[in-house]
């Protein structure tokens, strides 16, 4: 008996954890629920924008709902060489990384704890999640020089889901002990964290496109 507990003193407890559940799973509804609502909105985008490629694959000049005017288009965002960066269409990505999302999401609403390797991948995938709608922005704004809806809805889902993932797996611990100190602080300011993010994303769209926003709704060429 002293032998066996000894063996289990020596033990790596980060080791065991990987596959245990994580406890108090109670705690976790909000961020389920935050997944279940982005995750539904993101597939939604996700499949539209898919079905509208489609479309223009089988002819180009058909005409999409979302292309309001020459700055707020999604079919130039679509057809642009970003559109398809790892050679297939963006949104397929989407399909596969939201369905995830709102699965996980419908869990922890549930109360199902998830193992903690899944919150350590579900962390790798809104982190590269992150990246990829800012690049994405990035050339929205300064190279294609157009703004697809769709697209948008997929950053505004995408920037509350990683704040928020974030930090609730920083301050359970799921990082590392390094940054549950710092999620435990900044996780009551989840919605801070949010709004300065949006702020800045739209700071910079106006930014880009001022003199079109004023033409296109005001008739004020700036």
């Amino acid at each position: 008996m002293p032998e066996r507990e000894a063996r289990a003193a020596l033990v790596d407890p980060e080791v065991e954890d990987e596959t245990a559940d994580d406890p108090a799973p109670s705690s976790g509804r909000g961020v389920g629920v935050l997944m279940v609502v982005a995750g539904a909105l993101g597939l939604l985008a996700a499949m539209v924008l898919t079905i509208d490629r489609f479309r223009l694959l089988e002819d180009p000049n058909t005409q999409l709902a979302c292309n309001l005017s020459p700055f707020i288009a999604c079919g130039p965002v679509m057809e642009s060489r970003a559109g398809a960066l790892f050679g297939f269409p963006n949104p397929l990505l989407g399909i596969i990384g939201f369905s995830v999302v709102l699965t996980a999401g419908v869990l922890r609403t549930s109360g199902v704890a998830l193992p903690r390797f899944f919150h350590r991948g579900l962390q790798v995938g809104v982190l590269l999640a992150a990246v990829f709608i800012t690049w994405l922005q990035t050339q929205s704004l300064y190279v294609i020089g157009a703004l697809c809806l769709w697209c948008m809805l997929v950053w505004a889902v995408t920037i509350p889901l990683t704040v928020a993932v974030t930090l609730d797996n920083a301050a359970h611990g799921r990082l590392g002990a390094g940054l549950e100190r710092l999620g435990t602080r900044l996780r009551p300011y989840t919605v801070t964290v949010v709004a300065v993010w949006y702020l800045v994303v739209l700071t910079a769209i106006g930014l880009r496109f001022y003199r079109e926003f004023a033409l296109f709704w005001f008739g004020v060429a700036l």
